[in-house]
């Protein structure tokens, strides 16, 4: 793993330009997040300054001010996933960006790095995403652990390293470091500690690398070893070392499901059940509805545990939910999750008439392949199937839609700095420094 992450690698454009998508969306995350309901606490509490300081170089986006590295990644990757609306990977059924790019931005003015180091940097961490699912999905997610923080802590790690230029017995022993750290309960899911869970992992592979670099130590097999990383996050069994030693074969990003974008701000097991109900809002045109049948996957149900939504981040996590709102409204948006909108008392009373069932013609489906059937008062049944969301590779955003996602997630920031901070993001693939990213960020909330 050590010797992938530093490595030399000419990476397809194709890889490059899905990686770039993926940073661009995230950053748009990151501003929407900043203005949730778990940044203030955050920001109570994590030492912060109000202006670049040599000791603190690091920026909390959406605020103008500044922290640590490892202050600023824990800060940022909360508020990158604190909507559910950044981007996924299968297998690893984790948000690879909301981890990545808060880890990398937050060292980025330390390590000199450009904006080409950081797509490298990003497609090297996805790739550890990617392949630590493979060697221990569907299994580790079964057993209740977030792989966005127990996956992302190690990608992170091989982020940052490569980025801080760490040699690879350093990286070995940052490795081993950050394998201590991984965590993340699945049990947290609707609450705010499920974004935390992104803000840990970037923060956990700042930390564990600044330490390597340092000197710090760790146990070299901290991964493999029988008490290790492997064995103990899979109870000693169910995981497939193989593709960790593949690294960089088949690249994980441009695999047919490897990374997704989100059009809707809630969990992806929602979103082809939003999709179909969003179809059917316009065949219903107004007629009442009887019933409702969303006909699932069986994975569906491990991340889908509400019913009736009593918080906006409960309803991201309720098919139900996020099924009776596409059908009332025909719009499932950043402003579908609030408490007026969660308790809204039509999609309340459909959400009695919603059944969320296992579907045996797709029941061992990986990507949430979900059917809606809705009957009428007046006898007609309406049927949609959609078998892949929107945003996988297959159905990637056109770059209108990315660049529409990006205008509604920083839609209360000034218009023009915004436009500004697109633009540079959108040419970060270059030789030049990256630090001219975190000037327009910073410029962006002033």
């Amino acid at each position: 793993m050590a010797r992938f992450a530093l490595g030399k690698h000419t990476f397809p454009a194709l890889a490059r330009q899905r990686a770039l998508d993926a940073v661009t969306d995230c950053l748009a995350c990151m501003f929407a997040g900043s203005r949730e309901p778990l940044a203030a606490p955050l920001l109570k509490v994590l030492p912060s300054v109000p202006q670049a300081q040599d000791a603190m170089p690091s920026i909390l986006v959406g605020t103008g001010r500044f922290a640590s590295p490892a202050d600023a990644a824990l800060y940022n990757g909360a508020i990158a996933h604190a909507l559910d609306y950044d981007d996924t990977n299968h297998p690893a059924y984790a948000h690879p960006s909301a981890v990545l790019l808060p880890a990398m931005l937050a060292v980025a003015p330390a390590s000199g790095a450009s904006g080409a180091d950081i797509i490298d940097a990003y497609i090297a961490g996805f790739e550890i995403f990617g392949k630590l699912g493979r060697a221990m999905n569907t299994q580790h997610y079964k057993r209740g652990w977030h792989a966005t923080s127990t996956f992302g802590t190690l990608a992170a790690t091989v982020a940052v390293g490569r980025l801080m230029g760490l040699d690879q017995q350093q990286m070995v022993m940052a490795l081993g470091i950050a394998a201590s750290s991984a965590s993340g309960l699945r049990a947290n899911f609707g609450s705010m500690v499920k974004p935390l869970h992104a803000g840990y992992a970037a923060r956990n592979g700042v930390l564990a690398v600044l330490l390597a670099r340092e000197g710090f130590d760790a146990a070299p097999v901290a991964l493999e070893h029988r008490y290790g990383y492997l064995p103990v996050f899979n109870d000693g069994i169910g995981f497939d070392a193989a593709p960790l030693m593949s690294l960089g074969e088949g690249l994980e990003i441009l695999t047919q499901h490897g990374l997704a974008l989100k059009p809707f701000p809630s969990c992806g097991a929602t979103h082809p059940g939003i999709e179909a109900a969003l179809a059917l809002h316009v065949e219903l045109d107004g007629a009442e509805i009887k019933s409702v049948r969303a006909g699932v996957c069986e994975m569906a149900f491990s991340p889908l545990i509400y019913v009736t939504a009593d918080t906006p981040l409960e309803g991201k996590f309720s098919l139900h939910y996020c099924v009776a709102a596409a059908l009332v409204w025909g719009d499932v948006s950043l402003a579908t999750f609030t408490d007026a909108m969660v308790q809204d008392p039509r999609v309340r009373a459909l959400i009695t008439k919603i059944s969320m069932e296992l579907d045996e013609r797709w029941r061992g489906d990986g990507e949430f392949s979900t059917e809606i059937a809705v009957e009428t008062m007046d006898g007609r049944r309406l049927v949609k199937h959609v078998r892949l969301a929107m945003g996988k590779p297959e159905r990637w955003f056109t770059p209108e839609r990315l660049r529409a996602k990006f205008d509604d997630c920083t839609s209360a920031f000034p218009k023009g700095l915004c436009d500004g901070v697109y633009d540079v993001v959108r040419g970060l693939d270059a030789a030049g420094p990256a630090v001219g990213l975190l000037e327009k960020i910073r410029l962006q909330t002033q």
